[in-house]
C-alpha cells in the first residue's frame, strides 16, 4: 500500500486499498459507520480525478451514517493506519 508523499492516489492503488477495507470490514454495518466514512472522505482527498470515480459507490447517504461502532480494534481503522503511514 505505498505511495510517495504529496502524490495523488492511482485507480490501481484505491482499488488496492478499497480491496484492503473490504477484507477488514467484517459486518454491514462498518460500511456506514461514520468512522469508515471518514477513512473513504479522507481516500477521495487523496486520489486522483479517475481514482476517485472507485470510491464514489462506497459513500452513504447522510441519513444512513451512524456513530462510530467503538470496536477495539477496529480492522478498517488499522487499515487506513497502515495507508497512512505510506503517505
Amino acid at each position: 500500500m505505498s505511495t510517495s508523499a504529496g502524490k495523488s492516489l492511482t485507480a490501481s492503488q484505491v482499488r488496492k486499498l478499497l480491496g484492503h477495507l473490504e477484507l477488514a470490514a467484517t459486518r454491514e454495518a462498518c460500511w456506514s459507520c461514520e468512522c469508515l466514512q471518514g477513512i473513504i472522505t479522507q481516500l477521495e482527498l487523496d486520489a486522483a480525478a479517475d481514482a476517485k470515480l472507485l470510491l464514489e459507490t462506497y459513500e452513504v447517504r447522510p441519513e444512513r451514517l451512524h456513530g462510530c461502532l467503538g470496536c477495539d480494534p477496529c480492522p478498517p481503522a488499522e487499515a487506513f493506519v497502515d495507508y497512512r503511514k505510506t503517505r
